[in-house]
């Protein structure tokens, strides 16, 4: 399984972001009872009644209802009632509509907010996915250092058990004692066990990075890092400024913040302006007929016109008041949400440029001391072939260089995730690292 590979079994497995792909869904059907509000409802009631509490006799109501964008309502129904000596049926049209046209109380703020929410729970699976991916690359390097960590101590390993051998032989020849005998032997079973503590390390990073990508852990997977060994660290990164205002213009989390200080605000402006608790005004106009039974209704002998005003609210108008104080105390939490979290991103990308910088000096400076370490060692090899040191100073300078080896690889790697994180956080990870994304999946 290569990377790509891994990040889309991470897409389809992982249990955290199948969690917020869940919310996505809900935030569907949310936006779904939202515009249901404006949708054609129908209407149906059946129950007994008393007329004067002597009458016993039922009652019946049909209707077709829609309500407007403007806060209005049209209504079309049937209305029967029969009782033991009379009946009525009335078909009825009534018109609703309230005297202060209000986006809030007509249910399409609500409906906007639906939209956003949906819009966000997509950014936020987005990010999702581009966290994923950060985290799965991370456990990929590290699992790849931890292979690699394994070859460099089974080097050191093997370079201790033929120190072992060389000092046995100079033994032979009474020239070391027992003692350096107990030491070269001492050496090689603390390499044995490195080694066995690096192949445990490997295994449990192996676990973790299946559970990553919602494999179960006993599954049998052949990762290949091969790739790793020949990417190059990305060039020096663009200037602080630069950086920060791709973050502030590409990162999601900003976008969504921003959206809800836009929506805090025009809740507040449309409260505001309110003058008044909601009044509505209607008119109907409905065919009426009467008889002695239900069948003797039907044949409409009115005609009626009515108004009506419909007004609820206490008198010191407490509710539109305090809506009004938490709508601009809502708005003010929002702006400083948006300036906290505009101000933290910065602070992000500065601390990981300056990571980046730090990094870079210390990759550089693992190489050149590989590059150090690469000439003592072929030095040493001269100076062992020409018998001016013995064997035992010449492994030693192997094990070095092997062990300068790991940390240089170990430099790199640390070097390549900054760059990872740096690119996660000014939002330009999908761009710089050609990686599959969520939606092509």
């Amino acid at each position: 399984m290569g990377l790509h590979d891994a990040i889309r079994s991470a897409f389809m497995g992982n249990y955290e972001y199948l969690q917020v792909l869940d919310k996505v869904k809900k935030s569907d059907m949310s936006l779904d009872i939202a515009r249901s509000v404006f949708r054609t409802h129908f209407n149906a009631s059946l129950r007994s009644n008393a007329v004067v509490g002597a009458e016993i006799g039922q009652q019946y109501r049909m209707s077709l209802s829609r309500k407007l964008s403007d806060g209005s309502r049209v209504e079309a129904g049937v209305y029967t009632s029969q009782f033991d000596t009379s009946a009525l049926s009335e078909f009825r049209v009534q018109y609703t509509r309230p005297l202060f046209s209000d986006p809030e109380r007509s249910g399409v703020l609500a409906l906007n907010k639906a939209e956003r929410d949906k819009k966000y729970s997509q950014r936020v699976s987005e990010v999702g996915a581009e966290e994923l991916t950060a985290r799965v690359i991370q456990a990929w390097y590290r699992a790849y250092l931890a292979e690699q960590g394994i070859a460099v101590q089974r080097t050191a390993l093997d370079a201790s058990n033929k120190l072992v051998a060389a000092v046995k032989a100079k033994y032979v020849n009474d020239l070391a004692s027992g003692f350096d005998i107990e030491q070269a032997e001492l050496n090689a079973a603390r390499s044995r066990q490195t080694v066995k503590d690096s192949e445990a390390l490997l295994e449990n990073d192996l676990d973790r990075l299946k559970i990553l990508l919602g494999l179960n852990p006993e599954d049998e997977v052949d990762f290949d890092f091969s790739l790793l060994a020949d990417r190059q660290v990305s060039d020096i990164p663009e200037e602080v400024e630069v950086l920060q205002q791709m973050a502030l213009n590409h990162r999601l989390e900003i976008i969504a913040i921003k959206e809800s200080r836009d929506f805090a605000l025009q809740r507040m402006n449309i409260i505001n302006k309110r003058v008044g608790p909601p009044i509505d005004l209607s008119i109907h106009y409905a065919l009426v007929g009467r008889g002695g039974s239900l069948g003797d209704t039907f044949e409409v002998d009115d005609r009626r016109i009515g108004v009506g005003l419909n007004v609820s609210t206490d008198f010191a108008l407490a509710t539109e008041k305090n809506q009004a104080k938490l709508a601009v105390l809502e708005y003010e939490q929002a702006e400083r949400s948006y300036r906290y979290i505009t101000a933290t991103v910065k602070t992000e990308i500065r601390r990981a440029v300056r990571q980046m910088s730090r990094y870079e000096e210390k990759s550089l400076l693992a190489r050149k001391t590989v590059e150090l370490g690469e000439k003592r060692f072929m030095l040493a090899k001269k100076r062992y072939d020409d018998g001016q040191i013995d064997v035992i100073e010449l492994l030693e300078n192997q094990r070095d260089l092997a062990q300068l080896r790991q940390s240089s690889l170990t430099a790199t790697i640390d070097l390549e995730l900054a760059r990872l994180n740096l690119d996660l956080i000014s939002g330009q990870l999908r761009d710089k690292w050609q990686l599959p994304q969520a939606n092509q999946m």
